[in-house]
């Protein structure tokens, strides 16, 4: 699984990469979605300590649909008009930049059984059911459940 660490190990040679292109609230926004997105899996963490099962798929930043929206959100905002290239333009194209990176780090490190294992409307559809949402073959699924939740970093 891609934990934070490899996340970081990923992320900062691509924001500094996309410095120039990006402005340095882009590349802090980068660095920041590019990292911690991963925030999000305490839901799933959250639900094994309540539960002491480990059937559900929740983290709801990893979807497809919702970096969707916000890259098309960020395209919108640095194609307006100059005075709307400013700083939430940047922000914005950061965010989504840095999401795709970390969507794409998951899908080839986490190994899902099919990239819609991301989609938060696949994911719905199967109640958050881990093994019909696309992680059936993986046994050791959120392994790190039953750890104190800083392991996991």
């Amino acid at each position: 699984m891609a934990r934070p660490r490899y996340h970081v190990v990923a992320t900062l040679p691509v924001a500094w990469w996309a410095r120039r292109r990006l402005g340095n609230v882009g590349v802090w926004a980068l660095v920041a979605m590019g990292i911690l997105i991963d925030g999000d899996h305490l839901a799933d963490w959250a639900w094994m300590r309540v539960t002491g099962r480990r059937d559900k798929f929740l983290s709801p930043l990893h979807s497809w649909e919702l970096l969707a929206l916000t890259s098309v959100t960020a395209a919108w905002l640095r194609r307006g008009r100059p005075r709307n290239r400013g700083v939430v333009a940047q922000a914005a194209a950061g965010i989504a930049f840095g999401w795709w990176l970390h969507m794409f780090q998951d899908l080839a490190t986490n190994r899902p059984d099919h990239a819609g294992a991301y989609s938060i409307v696949n994911r719905i559809w199967h109640g958050f059911d881990r093994d019909s949402s696309g992680w059936k073959g993986h046994k050791t699924f959120h392994q790190w459940g039953n750890t104190p939740w800083w392991t996991w970093l």
